[in-house]
Formats: structure tokens, C-alpha cells, sequence
């Protein structure tokens, strides 16, 4: 073999070119963001559907204890919205959330009205998006009242702070649910005492 032909072969550069030693290595980093992303928004995703989950038992549950009394008092109502806090476990009700039971009624002939209103549960402030004490509710999802029909409407509202990716699809912000239940014994449209 000529000297020419020795030197060409002994091209660093051409042995860095063909060898393959650290190929996974340059592989894995060039995906390590993507993966990284992947898990976080895999973790987040599961975070908020968790979150959503409970502000919405929150909500259906308030609304069907209420439902089942034949009078309502307002040590009842603070102890029915306690409960909130451990129906939200494991996440933290307190400051980030609340409550809000509303009774709705509609007197033959007239419009509905709000008889009654209860917050409580945590120390989230936030108004009701029904409406406030003796005026014209706002009745959620196009929900219409029948004459002498009586509804109990309760309202929950968390805030939500993703642990990770703030943006997107699991921006943080207010978390809010919302459930009608007719109440089963009695017509409770005396405010709570």
C-alpha cells in the first residue's frame, strides 16, 4: 500500500465519520426535551382531570345531601359544605375553593326566583354566577322551571395551579361546576335559619 493511500486511511475525520461508538448517546439527547415534555404534560394532564373530577363530586354531592332534608338550617348547610374538603382530598379545599347552594323557585305565573343562598366550604371568594338573593336567577344550561317547581342549584369553584406547564391545555385558573337537584321531601325555599 502506498505512503498516500496509508495517510488517507489514517484520516481521523474519516474514522469519525464511520464510527458508530456514542451513536444512542447523541440519539437520547437529541430527544431528552421531547420525552421530558411528554412526562410532564402526561403528569399534568392526570392532575387536572383529578381536579376536575372532584370540584364536580363536590358540586353533585352538596347538591343531593341538600336535596334529602325537609328543612334546611344553617349549621346544616356549614357542615354539608364542610365536607367539600374531604371530598377534595388529596388536594387542599380551604383557601382555593367554595361552595355556593342557591334555592331557585318559580310561583305559578311568575318568574323564578332566588329564595335563598349559602357560601361556604372554603375561603375562595367568588360570587354566585346564578344571581343573588330576591332576584331573577340565571338558570344553567338553558334550564327552565315549571310553575310551583323548587331546585336547588349548588355551585363549586376551585382553583386550579398546574405543577408543571402553565399553559395550553392545563392553564391554571378557576375550576367551576355546577348541579340542579329537585328537592325530594319538601319544597325548601325557607331560608336556612
Amino acid at each position: 500500500m502506498s505512503l498516500i493511500k496509508k495517510i488517507a486511511a489514517w484520516n481521523p475525520l474519516r474514522r469519525f465519520v464511520r464510527s458508530e461508538r456514542g451513536l444512542a448517546a447523541v440519539e437520547f439527547a437529541l430527544t431528552l426535551p421531547i420525552w421530558t415534555t411528554m412526562v410532564l404534560g402526561c403528569t399534568d394532564g392526570a392532575y387536572c382531570m383529578l381536579v376536575n373530577q372532584r370540584v364536580d363530586r363536590i358540586a353533585y354531592t352538596v347538591t343531593d345531601i341538600v336535596t334529602q332534608y325537609q328543612t334546611m338550617t344553617k349549621a346544616e348547610l356549614g357542615n354539608i359544605t364542610l365536607a367539600a374538603g374531604q371530598l377534595m382530598q388529596p388536594f387542599t379545599f380551604g383557601n382555593n375553593g367554595v361552595v355556593i347552594v342557591t334555592s331557585v323557585y318559580k310561583p305559578a305565573g311568575q318568574n323564578p326566583t332566588i329564595c335563598w343562598q349559602y357560601t361556604g366550604g372554603g375561603g375562595l371568594a367568588r360570587a354566585s354566577k346564578i344571581g343573588t338573593v330576591g332576584g331573577t336567577p340565571n338558570l344553567p344550561n338553558g334550564l327552565t322551571l315549571n310553575d310551583n317547581d323548587n331546585v336547588i342549584i349548588s355551585e363549586a369553584y376551585y382553583v386550579y395551579t398546574p405543577m408543571f406547564i402553565n399553559g395550553g391545555l392545563f392553564k391554571g385558573g378557576d375550576v367551576y361546576r355546577v348541579a340542579v337537584y329537585k328537592p325530594r321531601l319538601s319544597q325548601l325555599t325557607t331560608p336556612p335559619t
